[in-house]
């Protein structure tokens, strides 16, 4: 996500942990550690274009996965993994956004 921000009014899709989220809204000063508040306000933020309107995904480790999206936010559990089937979680998140966005393109929407 970076503290960078001001490129996102070209972003339809804003992908970040519930790490990154509470650092970005401790930088703009939204007083909230609350991440299901965090993914509404960044869906939120102004947008150069209004054909789409943009959807704020934030992963939580175990815990499930925030979407906000049209001022409504969505929660999708995650299914967990026995601790012997996990090998490696680096790159688990770009491995999440890359099975979000092939589903995108599929039009699935759960």
């Amino acid at each position: 996500m970076g503290h960078d921000f001001s490129y996102s009014r070209y972003m339809d899709f804003v992908f970040g942990n519930e790490t990154e989220a509470r650092t970005f809204s401790k930088v703009h000063g939204w007083e909230t550690e609350n991440v299901e508040e965090i993914a509404l306000k960044i869906s939120q933020w102004p947008k150069a274009s209004g054909t789409h309107k943009r959807i704020t995904v934030i992963t939580q480790g175990a815990d499930p996965v925030v979407v906000a999206e049209d001022g409504k936010v969505k929660l999708f559990p995650v299914i967990l993994l026995p601790k012997e089937k996990l090998v490696d979680t680096n790159g688990a998140g770009d491995a999440f956004v890359g099975g979000f966005l092939s589903q995108l393109v599929q039009e699935k929407t759960h």
